[in-house]
């Protein structure tokens, strides 16, 4: 199914989804679609676009499992909201349509538009949101739920605000485990787009000695020191605006070698990025690179290896990999 609906069938949400005679200037529109699996990065990519105050990814959520986990139902769509002031142009709409119509048929889902009251748009998406354990001692509790920890847990307390990570989504997961895995007490660590800071605080909480995070988007920056600070590790977690090579926010030089290399972020900057992603890696590190789907996996590890690294171990969950990447 193609992305239907025109600018009447906009405006016709919007009378429905309104109190007659009433609108308030905290009023917003709650757009949201639902994408297959393969193709989340992008969408979510190409709504930050026309939303910049951050995308909700909502995965769909089956029963607990016997042990209190949530599972996740991989086969069914993945919901994505963001939120627009009420007074936003039909044309900015029409922009988005076309955008996602480019998607191709059965992709992504048409386009659904409601006017959601004041801002309690802001605090909806936190009901998808639960606690959840990954690997054998990480647990994930969102700051607005309570959990009972067990005497071997390692307890992360997240709030995303506007930036990406709270482990629902594979490549956190995929992450967060080899992290635990792969991890040794006094390690120094780098994370690449920090996003709400979980990778960074989950890396400090299990022992790093140092933790250097950057990220682009100064929402992110704001979550990840907060969320470093809400767990007791701020000390550790040194968080700044940049990037790889002459994006470089820190005053030590850009050259330094981590023993961990945190790099959840996109085939294509992967591929932008390999250079000097493989070049922070100490002797002996490890770069956990993950973000890519089954199609991009041939072009990022030829970008790694004609940068210098060796490209070892393959995870997945679902179509989305983790690469381990050393140097050679």
């Amino acid at each position: 199914m193609g992305i239907g609906g025109g600018r009447s069938r906009i405006r016709q949400d919007y009378t429905h989804s309104r109190p007659r005679g009433h609108r308030t200037l905290t009023d917003h529109l709650e757009l949201t679609i639902a994408v297959q699996p393969q193709a989340v990065e992008a969408a979510a990519d190409l709504l930050r676009r026309h939303a910049p105050a951050g995308v909700s990814i909502e995965p769909p959520f089956q029963a607990l499992d016997e042990d209190g986990n949530v599972a996740f139902d991989s086969a069914s769509p993945i919901q994505l909201r963001v939120w627009l002031p009420a007074g936003a142009p039909d044309r900015s709409l029409d922009a988005l349509r076309r955008d996602l119509a480019e998607f191709g048929d059965g992709v992504v889902q048409p386009l659904r538009v409601r006017i959601v009251q004041d801002d309690s748009w802001a605090n909806n998406w936190k009901e998808h949101f639960h606690v959840i354990r990954i690997g054998r001692r990480i647990v994930l509790r969102p700051s607005w739920r309570t959990y009972d920890a067990q005497p071997d847990d390692i307890v992360v307390e997240i709030d995303p605000g506007q930036a990406f990570g709270t482990g629902q989504h594979a490549t956190t997961r995929l992450c967060l485990e080899q992290i635990e895995q792969r991890l040794r007490p006094g390690d120094t660590v780098l994370d690449i787009g920090s996003g709400s800071g979980i990778l960074s605080t989950t890396a400090a909480l299990l022992g790093a000695a140092q933790v250097d995070a950057i990220d682009i988007d100064p929402a992110a920056v704001r979550s990840t020191r907060e969320n470093a600070e809400r767990n007791g590790v701020g000390a550790l977690v040194h968080i700044a605006q940049g990037s790889l090579g002459n994006g470089w926010p820190f005053l030590e030089a850009a050259a330094r070698r981590y023993d961990l290399v945190l790099a959840n972020l996109s085939g294509r900057i992967v591929r932008e990025l390999a250079q000097p992603l493989v070049a922070s890696l100490a002797t002996a590190g490890v770069a956990l690179v993950s973000g890519i789907i089954d199609e991009q996996e041939t072009a990022c590890a030829e970008a790694l290896v004609a940068a210098g690294g060796r490209v070892g171990e393959r995870y997945a969950e679902d179509e989305w990999l983790l690469l381990a990447v050393t140097r050679r």
